[in-house]
């Protein structure tokens, strides 16, 4: 899958990578909804796929978050201890305990890197392993990988005190920011429709370019359209529905000389 405008956040994990060697760092990759953040950590992954060993753990968007659930995924992929004494229910400090030890073992391939996706839905204890692993991944040759969505973690989000507890000297912010205007035009003009138009809709975002760019049909597409009513769940009634108004009249013009209608 190719990746546009994505060259420097590249480099910039490689580097952390390398310097991982000589001590733990951390990256905080934050970004909307849309905008690549895993998508840039499976590109990473596969450049990186002869140097590292890449343990996958994510947080899920559920009624009842599940206790640990990053964790025991990892705990999955790991096997060994740490998945022993996940699947019997050990108590928090031997599973944080195992984790360490699993970071730490001799392997063939020198540098874990523990990747823990959307953190915005985690659970507490997941907040707990962040700052247990954080405030010792200095002493380990390990790369952690953090993605979540700014805009669902306010200042006074509980999340915020987790990120803050992280020692600030191994810690990298990746903002990634949306496509842009040149970007999206270019894109469009491969395939034939408006770039201006695709970007007016989009404003850049890499999820909704893409789906609108692949799209064959007058609507927008159910990906988009799924994403744009997610992001505007929070809104009061009023404001959601002035927003859907105005988005029905942007797309009331046509892409590519096609109409299109959301909803």
């Amino acid at each position: 899958m190719e990746l546009w405008e994505r060259r420097a956040a590249l480099d910039a994990l490689d580097v952390l990578l390398k310097h991982s060697a000589d001590g733990g760092r951390i990256a905080l990759i934050s970004g909307e909804a849309g905008i690549g953040k895993s998508a840039l950590l499976a590109e990473h992954a596969r450049r990186s796929r002869m140097r590292a060993r890449f343990l996958w753990g994510w947080c899920d968007r559920l009624i009842t978050p599940r206790a640990l659930g990053p964790l025991h995924d990892i705990a999955h992929q790991a096997g060994g201890a740490l998945a022993q004494r996940a699947r019997s229910n050990a108590a928090q400090h031997e599973l944080f305990g195992a984790f360490i030890d699993e970071l730490t073992r001799p392997r063939q391939v020198p540098r874990p890197v523990v990747v823990v996706e959307d953190v915005h839905w985690a659970d507490e204890a997941t907040l707990d392993l962040l700052v247990f692993l954080g405030r010792r991944i200095q002493q380990m040759p390990a790369l952690m990988l953090v993605t979540f969505r700014d805009d669902e973690i306010g200042p006074d989000h509980r999340h915020r005190g987790a990120l803050a507890a992280l020692p600030r000297d191994v810690v990298s912010w990746l903002t990634l920011a949306p496509l842009t205007r040149d970007c999206v035009l270019e894109q469009a003009a491969k395939v034939g429709l408006s770039g201006a138009r695709i970007f007016g809709l989009t404003g850049g975002n890499p999820l909704l370019v893409t789906e609108m760019l692949r799209a064959d049909v007058d609507a927008v597409p159910r990906a988009a359209q799924d994403l744009i009513l997610d992001r505007l769940r929070s809104l009061p009634d009023s404001a959601r529905e002035l927003a859907i108004r105005s988005t029905n009249a942007a797309i009331s013009g046509s892409i590519g000389g096609r109409p299109g209608r959301f909803g």
